[in-house]
């Protein structure tokens, strides 16, 4: 009678054993909550670039490097412009900054600042219409505020 009490026990207690353990934490790994250092982040620092994702299409102030970035650009270019305001607008495919220049003579231009230099006057942007696909303009309109609708103020008005 002991015996088939013992083989009982023991057939009972086999499928219990097989049963997977909790998992535990590996010798020396502690995980730990933002709460628990006292810190917890109020923006997605920890993406990649996350910063210029939520400053996209902000006008960050234009530094002392920018103007003079700009004025090289207006002397290598032959312009009779002083530069009023400058911004950078864009890159172009090979790196070159795409710079919007305010002039105080009046008017703006685009410059690429690419091999060979390129000058767009603000005045030939006019918004695009019903324009898309690869041929869409990446810059459709001057957006400095002495530039913009800079096209709207010089186009003849009616009779």
């Amino acid at each position: 009678m002991r015996s088939v009490l013992v083989l009982l026990l023991a057939s009972l207690a086999g499928p219990a054993l097989a049963l997977p353990q909790s998992a535990r934490e590996p010798e020396g790994l502690r995980i730990y909550t933002p709460g628990q250092f006292g810190v917890t982040a109020g923006t997605p620092s920890r993406i990649a670039g996350s910063r210029e994702e939520m400053n996209r299409g902000r006008n960050a102030p234009v530094g002392p490097s920018v103007e003079n970035q700009a004025a090289d650009a207006v002397a290598r270019a032959g312009l009779v412009c002083a530069v009023a305001e400058a911004a950078i607008i864009g890159r172009t495919r090979n790196g070159g900054s795409l710079i919007e220049i305010d002039c105080v003579e009046g008017g703006g231009v685009i410059i690429a600042d690419a091999d060979p230099l390129q000058v767009t006057d603000c005045l030939d942007l006019a918004p695009d219409a019903g324009q898309a696909g690869r041929r869409q303009r990446v810059v459709a309109a001057c957006t400095l505020p002495g530039n913009a609708g800079l096209a709207d103020r010089a186009r003849p008005t009616g009779p």
